[in-house]
């Protein structure tokens, strides 16, 4: 089965190409970088040039394609906006799909998008979930809380380098999960004909903002500068 895997440089998506190629399926990364997606390369996949900011830049990747997994998101340090990526180009991504009948379509959401209409992101992810249910794909929507590798640059760094933590007043606690696990529960649905279409991907046990910065000062021996704000 040839995979085509979109966002494999990012947090996610580097996981899901490995855990693909580990489990021997034939890896292709549509990357925008080909130099940034140099190591995914390295590690066995193929890549070709694409951009979702350039839909006409898509439809040839997925010649031979039998499934599809969508990781990518707009990055804060990106040139793009959230409606170019997490929307139009998505929806080409759909579209393109179609035309090839794929097998399987997976793309990435968050659980509590539903709840959360109001942000424009998770608008934008409704949206796209809205698109999947109307094309006749047969796709799989995970719903991620968070991923532990995300809380090194939000908690870890800024406790060891002595910078402010901001915390938001309504902060819950989040069911995180370890990106390898995440991948390799990812690439085993592949093996089931039938899943369902929404599927939660979370950890075992929930935490808060609070139990992760202890964690933090404990393992680094410094005291976080910890500083609340609000919506």
């Amino acid at each position: 089965m040839t995979l085509l895997i979109i966002g494999g440089t990012g947090t996610l998506g580097r996981q899901i190409v490995k855990t693909a190629l580990d489990e021997g399926y034939q890896v292709r990364c549509l990357v925008r970088n080909l130099r940034r997606g140099a190591f995914l390369k390295d590690w066995g996949a193929e890549l070709v040039y694409g951009d979702l900011s350039l839909p006409e830049t898509i439809p040839t990747s997925f010649k031979g394609v039998n499934a599809v997994i969508d990781a990518a998101t707009v990055r804060p340090t990106d040139n793009y906006t959230a409606e170019t990526i997490d929307w139009r180009g998505k929806v080409a991504l759909i579209e393109s799909a179609k035309l090839a009948k794929v097998k399987k379509f997976i793309s990435f959401s968050s659980v509590d998008a539903a709840q959360n209409p109001n942000i424009p992101l998770l608008d934008l992810k409704l949206k796209l979930i809205a698109e999947l249910e109307k094309s006749g794909l047969n796709y799989t929507v995970f719903e991620c809380a968070g991923f532990f590798q995300g809380l090194i640059s939000q908690y870890a760094i800024p406790t060891l380098e002595k910078q402010t933590i901001w915390l938001l007043g309504s902060m819950y606690p989040t069911a995180y999960i370890d990106t390898q696990d995440a991948a390799k529960i990812v690439i085993s649905s592949l093996k089931i004909e039938n899943t369902m279409k929404k599927l939660p991907l979370v950890g075992n046990k929930s935490w808060t903002p609070e139990q992760i910065i202890r964690i933090c000062e404990r393992l680094s021996g410094n005291k976080a500068n910890r500083n609340s704000t609000s919506y």
